[in-house]
């Protein structure tokens, strides 16, 4: 028979995040090498000015005038920019790109940040990802996104494709200090191979956090950083209607850690998160964002801030805390996907300190 689970408030909670603490992190990450491995997109933002459609001659459609367009990483590409943002002295992508327009705006997209992007590989045969968002602009400017039009491959990499990808990897890592794995696409390129060569790497002390929205359990050895919903479907075999009580998702947390036989750090949103870490699971509270907020981008901004404090030095549950201090400014960016800055976080801190 199980033992049961105790709820948040049964645990042991963390609440030790100093501004000094803040500081001196900010000051360690400045010298941090940050290495980002997973699906890299593109994100590209089309503006239509509604005003201005008209009725088509040839068909009963109105178009839609596209009056600005914007190009941003998205994805693993997101996560590099945020390591970028960040402050870490080096930023360093390694992933898989198609010889076609998107591929071109990405690469062009990560120099223009700073983010080395010697280990992309570009393939004839993949499609580079895109998420393209067209924000349609009315009257008194009223703005409401259309659908999403996505660029996808069908497939994931073959063999071929992936040995050349853990060739990549391996020169990147013996380069970088930490890396972040992005495993979000459903023919991502994170395959077997990979996920053996990152624990490969792990083995020999390097710090790696992976965020796989459908793979977690697949991950040995390396810290993982699933959100609640994650965590119980892979516990309970479905994200339909998996138990949501407090005690269910420490339970889960604490099977995947074994599972994973590494720290596992689960995300509650607004309430928080988990640190699971031999046997002992602690929970780190978080300030909710003040409305307005847009979460998109929220979980990467999380993984890079987790991965830096991680490499930096921190504890898990300091590593945490500080993360939430990054994504609560993060969400407070509308209309993209967020980053934070080391100044934007000390006026966070100091903010919070005041509520």
């Amino acid at each position: 028979m199980e033992e049961e689970m105790p709820g948040l408030s049964s645990v042991p909670q963390y609440s030790g995040l100093t501004r000094d603490k803040v500081v001196d992190l900010l000051q360690r990450i400045a010298s941090l090498k940050a290495g980002v491995l997973g699906d890299a997109c593109l994100d590209v933002y089309w503006y239509a000015d509604m005003t201005m459609s008209e009725l088509s001659r040839e068909t009963p459609h109105y178009n839609l005038p596209v009056v600005r367009e914007t190009f941003v990483p998205g994805a693993a590409g997101n996560v590099a920019n945020n390591f970028k943002q960040l402050g870490c002295a080096e930023v360093s992508l390694c992933s898989v790109v198609g010889d076609d327009w998107r591929g071109a705006l990405l690469q062009e997209a990560l120099g223009g940040r700073g983010i080395d992007g010697s280990f992309l590989l570009s393939d004839k045969g993949r499609v580079t990802p895109a998420f393209c968002k067209t924000i349609l602009r009315g009257l008194q400017d009223a703005e409401q996104e259309a659908p999403r039009i996505d660029f996808i491959n069908l497939d994931a990499p073959h063999d071929a494709l992936q040995r050349r990808l853990v060739a990549e990897l391996d020169k990147m890592a013996a380069k970088v200090d930490v890396i972040c794995v992005t495993d979000q696409l459903k023919s991502g390129i994170t395959g077997r191979l990979l996920r053996e060569r990152l624990r490969y790497w792990a083995a020999l002390g390097k710090r790696i956090v992976v965020d796989s929205r459908d793979n977690i359990g697949k991950y040995k050895g390396v810290v993982v950083k699933p959100n609640e919903i994650e965590t119980l479907g892979w516990c309970y075999g479905s994200l339909k209607h998996p138990p949501s009580s407090e005690s269910d998702i420490i339970k889960a947390g604490m099977r995947l850690a074994r599972h994973a036989d590494a720290p596992c750090c689960v995300t509650l949103g607004e309430k928080g998160a988990l640190w699971f870490e031999g046997g002992v699971v602690t929970y780190v509270p978080t300030t909710a964002a003040e409305p307005p907020i847009d979460i998109v981008g929220a979980g990467d901004t999380f993984s890079a801030a987790l991965l830096s404090a991680l490499g930096a030095g921190s504890p898990g549950p300091e590593a945490a805390a500080f993360a939430h201090l990054a994504s609560a400014v993060s969400v407070r960016k509308l209309g993209g996907v967020g980053s934070a800055t080391p100044q934007e976080l000390l006026l966070r801190f100091d903010q919070t300190v005041n509520l």
